[in-house]
């Protein structure tokens, strides 16, 4: 059974693969992965290993995937990877080459895809399925636009209370409530826009409709601190290395990143990096102070 946050994310992954008609290989892919895991001993038990920082087990994900498979197939084993726990994600894995086998070849049969969830749980589905969502959006403009029409369309719907009844109530059909939505918003909003906002009455029960729409402006903000990746040194980096770092923290974190260098005079060689929810520290001061804790507990 699927997590409801790898729900969300790999029901968005699967969305967009139908609609490019690569459904069948991002399917083929997963699953391929989920039958290595299962029978390469050295990668399951790398993979599971709850001492091995998510960083390094997200890595050993990247060498394998990445330049080998779609970028989708490599971002959403990196995602399971990071949100679950490690003795899970062989099932995770399976789980979700599950919902991308069952895909139908149209886009709008995946509205009926979704099982029924409580507010916690649809809150999780939602913050993965946003998160793929704007993880694919690669122009920072249009990341701004998103944002913007999201809180616009929160505004509408608290000054639009039998708006607000139609779409909340769970007694018309999900289809309809859909339409209602798509004809009114579709014609003005992003592509982005319209998907975060219907998928928000696919994900299940939710307390507070207007509340949820402006969290989901919050989780963009969220996406736009993803997108900086904060690197101190005590030296300048050439344009070189900060090019080769960024390719290689996209390969990380599955989005384009912008690499801002701060110089930090306290930072002793080495590099620590900072985006999101990712923090590396390849400082000599780390591997000191490592060493220095392993002689601690020889004496």
């Amino acid at each position: 059974m699927l997590d409801d946050i790898v729900r969300g994310y790999a029901v968005a992954v699967a969305e967009s693969a139908v609609l490019d008609g690569s459904i069948s290989t991002v399917a083929d892919e997963i699953e391929l992965f989920s039958r290595t895991l299962i029978a390469s001993e050295p990668l399951r038990l790398a993979l599971t290993d709850p001492g091995l920082a998510t960083v390094e087990r997200r890595g050993i994900v990247a060498d394998l995937l990445v330049d080998r498979s779609l970028p989708a197939t490599a971002d959403l084993v990196s995602f399971v990877v990071r949100v679950v726990r490690a003795g899970d994600v062989p099932v995770t894995v399976a789980a979700a080459e599950g919902l991308l086998a069952h895909s139908a070849p149209s886009a709008e049969v995946l509205l009926d895809a979704e099982a029924p969830a409580g507010r916690v749980g649809a809150r999780e589905r939602i913050r993965g399925y946003s998160e793929r969502v704007l993880q694919e959006i690669t122009e920072p403009a249009a990341l701004d636009a998103v944002e913007d029409e999201l809180f616009r369309f929160a505004r509408v719907l608290e000054d639009n209370p039998e708006l607000r009844r139609v779409l909340e109530d769970t007694n018309f059909a999900l289809s309809a409530r859909i339409d209602v939505l798509s004809d009114l918003i579709a014609s003005h909003v992003k592509p982005a826009t319209l998907r975060l906002c219907s998928y928000v009455l696919r994900a299940g029960r939710l307390r507070n409709l207007v509340g949820t729409y402006d969290w989901l402006v919050e989780l963009v903000a969220e996406e736009r601190g993803r997108r900086i990746a904060d690197v101190r040194s005590c030296v300048p980096l050439s344009d070189d290395e900060q090019q080769r770092l960024a390719q290689a923290l996209r390969r990380l974190v599955g989005r384009e990143v912008e690499v801002r260098v701060i110089i930090d005079d306290s930072v002793v060689g080495g590099i620590m990096i900072s985006t999101g929810d990712l923090f590396i520290d390849g400082t000599v001061r780390l591997r000191f102070e490592r060493l220095r804790d392993q002689f601690a507990q020889q004496v």
